[in-house]
């Protein structure tokens, strides 16, 4: 019973802090191109206490030469390229990289690259912060655009992927 207690009590100041997290705005990116390394950086500052993943060269390079995200020009990288990895690095943790590329390519055909990424962190950073909230659970009305729907269904199911991994893993570590 104790060993329950001290796993509820560790999960509980967890997810108190997993819901402080956020994703940055738009505005919240340097201003000005980054090389490659800076960019890596820049990523896993946001990324790392979320997703507990760092990104790396390699996938960086895989994922322009898939063309999920824009080759850069000139080995230099903009705030597009910053929103996009982003976006991949936490929408792969439940869908294939193609659907992800799909998926960006759908907001990008309806609205600017800043305005796309800000709504979906707007989405993201809400849902979050009231992972808690009786309500959030299956709330989405049939009538929304279908690409709202899938964004909220995505940032569900990233969300509470990440909170099943972490149970699993505070119940891993106290059978050791």
């Amino acid at each position: 019973m104790a060993l329950l207690r001290m796993q509820s009590r560790e999960f509980e100041e967890w997810l108190a802090e997993f819901q402080q997290l956020r994703l940055p705005l738009w505005s919240e990116f340097p201003d000005l191109e980054l090389y490659m390394d800076q960019v890596i950086s820049e990523i896993n500052q946001w990324l790392n206490p979320l997703l507990d993943v760092k990104i790396t060269k390699t996938m960086i390079n895989s994922y322009v030469k898939m063309a999920i995200i824009e080759r850069p020009d000139k080995k230099r990288y903009r705030r597009d390229h910053l929103a996009e990895l982003i976006v991949v690095s936490i929408m792969k943790l439940v869908f294939p990289l193609e659907v992800i590329k799909q998926g960006i390519s759908q907001a990008l055909a309806n609205e600017v690259a800043s305005r796309a990424y800000d709504q979906f962190v707007a989405l993201f950073n809400t849902e979050i912060a009231n992972i808690n909230a009786q309500l959030t659970v299956n709330e989405f009305n049939l009538k929304e655009e279908p690409l709202h729907i899938v964004q909220k269904v995505a940032v569900k199911s990233v969300i509470y992927k990440l909170i099943g991994t972490k149970l699993v893993t505070l119940e891993d570590s106290d059978s050791i």
